[in-house]
């Protein structure tokens, strides 16, 4: 399918301080795409350049042919925040998940909601719910979501063996359907198993690309360890994101 995100020669800077450096990116429709690193590599900075909520200071971002604060207004992004706060404490999953859609009942029948295994806590309050069901329900959130774009921002967190199964299913399931995805994730071997490519950013820049495929699951340790290394071990690149 057509490119549908892409990044050239992304810069940012908060101040003083360098947090990306030279980004080059692209996800295409149907394609799942990872971005791993440690903490403080950018993952997050980059999270919201790509979902338009701040500009970067040099290179191109485009979604869809435009930039990505203009996609997300007249699109949407299917988007899971890392840290997922509750916020909601009050309201019932699903009355969360039809925000957006008239018919209250069809989330039972939804494909999303029923692989992710939500439908027993649907009708609870969210302050009831243990951190892996109130993780499924804002993963439904985004995974229903009708947009092209999904960023997945650490979706396996609190989920348990079972659970991130389950979301392996799902993330095939909008691939097959066309979306582009990108996963940032801490979890090599949960990102090996769904993306066609994985990016290793430390320090701000893309230290490796990974095809998945062609490793086993300690080749693949290595070759992140090696890269995260690599790039402490450089002198002339020690700026460190957020």
């Amino acid at each position: 399918m057509d490119t549908l995100v892409e990044a050239r020669g992304v810069e940012h800077m908060i101040g003083e301080r360098r947090i990306l450096t030279g980004l080059a990116l692209t996800v295409a429709g149907g394609e799942v795409v990872g971005i791993a690193g440690p903490n403080g590599a950018g993952k997050s900075t980059l999270g919201r350049l790509l979902l338009g909520f701040v500009t970067p200071t040099a290179g191109m971002i485009a979604i869809g042919g435009t930039d990505p604060y203009t996609f997300r207004r007249m699109h949407g992004v299917g988007f899971l925040h890392e840290d997922g706060g509750r916020g909601w404490e009050q309201a019932t999953p699903r009355a969360l998940l039809t925000l957006h859609h008239d018919d209250l009942d069809a989330i039972d029948q939804d494909p999303v909601a029923r692989t992710l295994g939500i439908g027993p806590y649907l009708d609870r309050r969210v302050a009831t719910l243990s951190k892996g069901q109130w993780r499924a329900c804002q993963l439904t959130m985004a995974c229903r979501s009708p947009s092209r774009f999904l960023l997945l921002d650490e979706p396996e967190a609190g989920l348990d063996p079972g659970a991130q199964g389950r979301l392996h299913e799902v993330i095939a399931m909008r691939a097959a359907a066309g979306a582009a995805i990108l996963t940032l994730s801490h979890h090599l071997e949960s990102l090996a198993v769904v993306a066609a490519r994985i990016h290793l950013l430390v320090q701000g820049r893309f230290r490796d690309h990974i095809d998945p495929r062609d490793l086993s699951s300690s080749a693949l340790r290595l070759r992140y360890s090696q890269g995260v290394d690599a790039a402490n071990a450089d002198p002339t690149d020690r700026a460190r994101a957020d």
